[in-house]
């Protein structure tokens, strides 16, 4: 089953719900251009809902983190909604729980992004 990625507009922050492998040839490429598509809209604020992902790598977790990087040198953000449970093994030992802010819950992500830094 090939990735897919749909797309919600809820005020100024993009929800992005990842279904499927997040990997090297599969997945990761189309949610760095994804990204790079709607940054190129100035979309600068993302929760990424990693409910349904069944299959993360290296490569995988290295896209969402380079968007980070990307995203908050612009004064943007990626925050991470309802991790699948490889996600967030992945996740935790790659030490990006630590630097991600997670929920678990759409409504608690959205409201991240209204709070003052």
């Amino acid at each position: 089953m090939p990735t897919r990625i749909t797309e919600r507009r809820i005020g100024d922050v993009t929800v992005l719900h990842v279904v499927g492998r997040v990997v090297l040839g599969d997945g990761a490429a189309e949610l760095r251009s994804r990204i790079n598509d709607l940054m190129d809209e100035a979309r600068l604020k993302f929760l990424l809902d990693l409910t349904d992902v069944t299959y993360i790598d290296s490569f995988g977790v290295g896209v969402i983190a380079a968007k980070y990087v990307s995203l908050r040198r612009k004064g943007g953000d990626v925050r991470l909604l309802r991790l699948s449970p490889r996600s967030r093994r992945v996740m935790r030992i790659s030490g990006l729980l630590k630097i991600f802010q997670s929920f678990d819950t759409e409504e608690d992500g959205l409201k991240s992004f209204a709070q003052v830094p």
